[in-house]
């Protein structure tokens, strides 16, 4: 019975990733014309100028080349004395580098996908940095230092981007088959990771119930999950209009962030009640006999919430990744086959892991088995707070925007520099930055108490 589920549910899931990839989404993007300088305020107006009919091919050294004329600008505001905010205040230039153009020309995406995840951690920090410096109006040397820094870090990223697309006297990667054997391995790294949180809950969920023998209430979830496929496509369509229309991509990263915090807590809440569970020996028995009752009506409906917002917070960012990888795929050999290959390569593994999780979940006794699924809730409620925190206050913007204390909050520290550029910790949503790192902290430590005291809690007597 679950295998037609699992297929159906990822049959679902691949026919609106791939209808909602190829959709003009470009379409709903407002023309703009150039603003009469050597720089551009966004990648929007780079493109209305440079590239008013769509067919130039923009290399990442031009964006590169681009963002670092900004910077300049920036940098010559500051010196000369302007004014920090406003549009020719000198803060504007540094805040855009980032929302309007790493993020909104696909350089990210891109570096995310071929080259790595923590690269783009790497890089956010170090926009992150220039701007505090900006902010605490620090000489301007350092200032300077900041800025050559980042314009550093991403001719790096862009030298490698144009070496494998062949834009760039190294043509060894767009005239071969080593960018079309990069792009699946991109597209199909990006649908299992960003593909791996929602499915561990989902499955683990969906193990719980019929380890509780309440195998009907299963269909909460998978509905839950298949309704957040069907809000991803649509998100995915809003945001990239608002992107198109706005020049930015700070919509995106709100909505992402403001889904993985009420994804934490909702998470919190079905840890705590799991945990309560796993001393009680007559729980399986009680759960089969009350089916009916409304509060464990409540409760399943809670796991089927939870379902969604996990599936939904990864499935318009997986649409709105795949969309990126679509616009490249015209210009390479076997463009379209590496990427639909990815998107069949990923579902089929994240489909792979759900059935397992389902097969062997059911096989493990049910004490421990509650302690697995509660803690697993527990570990994924902390990573979706760190990445909460990190989409709103680093991507979102909402640090610049508060300023102060809590953008000093929002940089690198020093002494853990070293996670930026570790990929298991951004999967678990643990960045080197206090404004990260603090809810995480007292999370744990909420989550260690509450464990401790369930397991000296004994048994009711229901």
């Amino acid at each position: 019975m679950y295998s037609k589920k699992v297929i159906m549910t990822s049959g679902i899931f691949l026919i609106l990733i791939m209808l909602s990839c190829m959709l003009p989404l470009g379409a709903f993007a407002a023309g703009s014309g150039d603003d009469g300088a050597e720089y551009y305020m966004s990648y929007k107006k780079y493109k209305a100028a440079a590239d008013p009919d769509g067919t130039k091919t923009v290399t990442y050294n031009e964006i590169t080349d681009q963002i670092s004329n900004l910077l300049e600008e920036g940098m010559r505001r500051y010196t000369s004395g302007a004014e920090e905010g406003g549009e020719d205040g000198y803060y504007k230039p540094f805040s855009n580098a980032y929302g309007f153009w790493y993020e909104t020309s696909g350089f990210e995406k891109t570096v995310m996908g071929y080259i790595s995840g923590s690269r783009v951690t790497e890089v956010e920090l170090q926009f992150s940095t220039m701007r505090k410096s900006v902010s605490n109006k620090e000489s301007a040397e350092t200032v300077r230092s900041e800025v050559d820094t980042l314009v550093s870090m991403l001719r790096e990223d862009a030298d490698k981007l144009d070496s494998l697309f062949g834009y760039s006297s190294d043509n060894s990667g767009g005239s071969g088959g080593g960018l079309a054997w990069a792009t699946f391995a991109a597209v199909f790294g990006i649908i299992v990771r960003e593909g791996l949180e929602a499915i561990l809950i989902v499955g683990a969920m969906a193990a719980y119930l019929i380890q509780t023998k309440n195998k009907r209430g299963t269909l909460y979830v998978y509905i839950g999950a298949v309704l957040a496929l069907a809000a991803s496509v649509l998100m995915a369509v809003i945001l990239y209009s608002f992107a198109s229309s706005a020049g930015n991509s700070i919509p995106q990263e709100i909505t992402e962030g403001v889904t993985a915090l009420l994804a934490a807590a909702v998470l919190i809440y079905v840890s705590n009640w799991m945990i309560s569970k796993a001393e009680s020996d007559n729980w399986t028995k009680y759960l089969s006999g009350k089916v009916s009752d409304s509060a464990d009506k409540g409760k399943v409906l809670a796991l089927g919430f939870t379902s969604f917002l996990a599936v939904f917070r990864e499935g318009a960012e997986v649409i709105l990744f795949c969309q990126q990888y679509f616009t490249r795929a015209g210009s390479m050999d076997n463009g379209y086959l590496a990427v639909f290959g990815g998107i069949f390569g990923g579902l089929a593994t994240v489909a792979l892991i759900f059935v397992l999780i389902r097969v062997f979940g059911v096989k493990i006794p049910l004490k421990p088995f509650f302690m697995a699924t509660s803690i697993l809730m527990a570990v994924m409620s902390i990573a979706f707070l760190g990445s909460g925190m990190w989409e709103l206050f680093m991507d979102g913007g909402l640090a610049d925007s508060i300023g102060g204390f809590v953008q000093q909050l929002a940089v690198t520290i020093p002494a853990l520099a070293w996670m930026s550029g570790n990929e298991m910790l951004a999967f678990f949503g643990i960045y080197p930055t206090w404004i990260t790192l603090i809810p995480q902290l007292i999370l744990l430590v909420i989550t260690v108490i509450t464990f401790i005291l369930a397991m000296k809690k004994k048994p009711s007597a229901e």
